[in-house]
């Protein structure tokens, strides 16, 4: 009797639980950063998000050197206005973490603009086709290589 009140206790806990809405993974081989978001965010989602971002970036930065960003934003709905701005205020300090390109891929035209409020600078780009997206990054990994290399020698 008890364990079945303490399976039914743990199958209601699992079914409150949300789902994971991002993934951030470094792979140092590619000097890639790869973000994938999903569904509606919340502001507590938004700060977990920036924490976990800004923390793992610049930790990959410090131990790899320099990377690309591929953010995959294909599952994610349209955020509400309070995310968006959440987003906005974050880039700055992200932008200081890679100055190497940054691709975001949306699912709509009107994603693609939404992203476009917050993904603001000289290095990054929004797509609404993956391929495409990951051509422009691999056309900047020669860059992401040469800026890791140590100096060379001078006599």
């Amino acid at each position: 009797m008890l364990r079945r009140q303490l399976a039914a206790k743990c199958t209601e806990t699992n079914r409150k639980r949300p789902p994971a809405l991002y993934t951030i993974d470094h792979d140092a081989a590619t000097r890639t950063l790869t973000i994938v978001t999903e569904g509606f965010w919340t502001a507590g989602v938004t700060a977990a998000f920036t924490t976990e971002l800004l923390a793992r970036g610049t930790a990959a930065r410090l131990r790899h050197g320099p990377f690309v960003v591929l953010a995959d934003l294909r599952r994610a709905a349209i955020q509400p206005t309070q995310v968006v701005d959440a987003l906005a205020a974050m880039m700055p300090r992200a932008l200081k973490v890679t100055t190497l390109p940054i691709a975001a891929v949306a699912a709509s035209n009107l994603a693609k603009l939404q992203t476009e409020r917050y993904l603001k600078g000289a290095n990054c780009r929004t797509f609404l086709d993956i391929d495409e997206a990951r051509r422009w990054l691999a056309a900047a990994r020669p860059a992401a290589r040469e800026a890791a290399a140590p100096p060379a020698a001078t006599m």
